[in-house]
């Protein structure tokens, strides 16, 4: 019987898997995206209903949860460019 997730390779992952090991980080931080940004509008929302200043403050806190999130981002890419090896340019 053929193994349903394709060949393994020497690394004892399949091409499929090694896909998804590759993206995680990235849907992770697409995760952190969301829950910085939804959580800081919602603390938003209560601070406005707390001091009276709709929609001010919960405007800030999407602006600062991207912000926050985007930078979570782009630390997640950076690190994962530093562990990319580097190929050669050759056409063999």
């Amino acid at each position: 019987m053929k193994n349903p997730e394709g060949e393994r390779t020497d690394s004892g992952f399949s091409s499929y898997g090694k896909a998804l090991r590759t993206a995680g980080p990235l849907f992770t931080s697409g995760l952190q995206m969301a829950v910085a940004v939804g959580l800081l509008c919602f603390l938003g929302y209560l601070s406005d209903k707390q001091f009276g200043t709709t929609p001010w403050l919960m405007v800030t806190g999407v602006f600062v949860g991207a912000a926050a999130g985007f930078y979570l981002f782009m630390r997640t890419v950076s690190s994962l460019d530093k562990n990319k090896p580097e190929r050669n340019n050759e056409n063999v």
